[in-house]
């Protein structure tokens, strides 16, 4: 059992009590015989004004993947860093990544927009085969066009200007969902560099409709130019209505094909 320094706890009559905050004893307050334990001193570094600041050790490992420990075994709770090219955590880190992301955000002056819903894509262009290829992975959030609060949407891809049938691409169609998942990539063979930097690619996402027509839900219009070659460049874009040059007057409005096809029902009774 240890004992208080009988010195350091006498005080003379009529004197004050004065006590250094680096030099006075905490008393452990467990039940049981008064113990003395180390001065709250030693618990912080003492730094001169010109020491270097503390910093961690780069080898040690910190708590970011598990079940791996610092000397390479398996360990109950131990984590280890991701480092550059090492896997971890069910993905890779490196330090320069192949995949850039670009977000565009829907314009404050346009509601419309984000009623219509998101898309997301990637664009990758190869320099040696001259060939642009469209990954569509997913929309989000679309615009219902059936009667049952559904769609079944699919993207159609131009490329500006110059939208003829050669330029024309397809996804497959998602039926009755508002937020298909199509993870399908559609190339675009032939594309010179003079290409990717004048045309602009449009992607339009569509409700196909085997009664009537197929329907217009938004559309979404990148510039080649934002895409550097050998890099894979991944868009988030809200869908937009597209500018009234563009609206196909031809279009037979809903509400006529549906008088249509009640006059024709009517033929056949």
């Amino acid at each position: 059992m240890h004992t208080l320094n009988e010195n350091s706890m006498t005080v003379r009559k009529g004197k004050k009590l004065t006590i250094s905050i680096q030099e006075h004893m905490a008393i452990d307050v467990c039940p049981g015989p008064i113990r003395p334990i180390r001065q709250i001193s030693a618990y912080f570094p003492r730094l001169s004004p010109t020491a270097e600041p503390i910093s961690p050790n780069p080898a040690s490992p910190l708590a970011l993947s598990p079940g791996v420990g610092a000397s390479g075994g398996t360990s109950g709770g131990l984590l280890s860093p991701l480092q550059a090219g090492a896997r971890g955590g069910g993905g890779t880190l490196s330090a320069a990544s192949s995949i850039e992301t670009s977000v565009d955000i829907c314009s404050s002056d346009s509601d419309d927009s984000t009623a219509l819903g998101t898309l997301e894509f990637e664009l990758r262009y190869e320099r040696a085969t001259s060939s642009l290829h469209c990954t569509i992975i997913r929309a989000k959030g679309l615009k219902p066009m059936d009667f049952n609060g559904l769609a079944d949407p699919y993207v159609k891809l131009h490329l500006l200007p110059g939208a003829c049938k050669a330029n024309k691409l397809k996804t497959k169609t998602v039926r009755n969902s508002l937020n298909p998942v199509w993870n399908e990539t559609l190339t675009y063979i032939g594309i010179t560099e003079e290409d990717m930097h004048r045309k602009t690619l449009r992607l339009s996402v569509c409700d196909e409709d085997k009664l009537t027509h197929n329907e217009f839900i938004g559309e979404s219009r990148v510039a080649l130019r934002r895409v550097k070659p050998d890099q894979t460049k991944r868009f988030y874009t809200c869908l937009e209505h597209p500018p009234p040059s563009d609206i196909n007057d031809n279009v037979i409005p809903l509400c006529d094909v549906i008088l249509m096809f009640i006059q024709s029902e009517k033929q056949h009774l």
